[in-house]
């Protein structure tokens, strides 16, 4: 699989750019997964073999999980490997194809601007108040949720992105990104 060219003009170079910040959420995304294996692992290790509970174990699983979810989201868009239904845009001239895809773009940018504005906001009001998880790890409650207004971030910028590809008539999303068989 041959890797895209890296761009020469300064909106492609900070196209790139955004990618590279996409797949560095992506490598995060990965950490976060094997922690969560890691974790789980070591519980049903330490259930069946020492009769103890790791009490972290799930709870942090579960901060994992979220931020696996959107640290890998701005790749996932990038890959074009998230869920899309294209009957509309496939069943329309290119022109208003176009101009549909733009539409909810710009749509997504919204939304996912104010998802991340929204997670930045609970995670500063963490740490103002300085709460903490109700669990035996007491841990503060502005780490995860920082991690998962990070991944929102990404995937906003991604979304800028791939509106500014839209609007220099190249494709949305690189499917030469995408890792293994797609089901279609």
């Amino acid at each position: 699989m041959k890797a895209p060219a890296k761009a020469t003009d300064p909106v492609g170079r900070m196209l790139d750019g955004i990618d590279s910040l996409s797949l560095a959420g992506a490598w995060a995304a990965a950490l976060c997964i094997a922690a969560i294996l890691g974790l789980i692992v070591a519980e049903v290790a330490a259930r069946n073999l020492f009769n103890v509970s790791i009490d972290f174990a799930w709870e942090f699983s579960a901060f994992f999980m979220g931020a696996a979810f959107l640290l890998g989201a701005g790749y996932s868009l990038r890959a074009g490997a998230q869920i899309r239904v294209n009957v509309l845009l496939e069943n329309v001239p290119r022109p208003v194809s176009r101009a549909l895809d733009m539409l909810a773009t710009l749509c997504g940018i919204a939304i996912c601007a104010y998802l991340a504005w929204a997670l930045l906001q609970m995670a500063w009001l963490s740490w103002e108040r300085n709460s903490r998880t109700d669990k035996a790890s007491e841990l503060p409650l502005w780490i995860p949720q920082l991690a998962m207004a990070l991944g929102a971030a990404l995937l906003t910028l991604q979304t800028i992105g791939r509106l500014g590809r839209l609007m220099r008539n190249e494709p949305g999303d690189d499917p030469r990104l995408r890792q293994g068989l797609d089901i279609e």
